[in-house]
């Protein structure tokens, strides 16, 4: 299992936080998701996940992502 840790800066409300969730959600591997109030997050998987893949499944509901 692997778990990456990042935070999401442009989180505003709980339509946010779903809509990155979701996002999340469709990185192959995922199994599960964190999305916090002031954007802290988690994504656990069973396999390695690249920032890049993160960066890219936030980027697809315009929210940007730092390390």
């Amino acid at each position: 299992m692997s778990k990456i840790n990042f935070k999401i800066t442009d989180i505003t409300c709980d339509a946010c936080i779903k809509l990155s969730s979701m996002a999340l959600k469709k990185i192959p591997g995922v199994k599960s998701v964190e999305v916090e109030s002031n954007g802290v997050a988690a994504v656990e998987s069973d396999q390695e996940i690249t920032k890049d893949e993160v960066k890219n499944a936030l980027a697809k509901v315009d929210k940007k992502v730092t390390f």
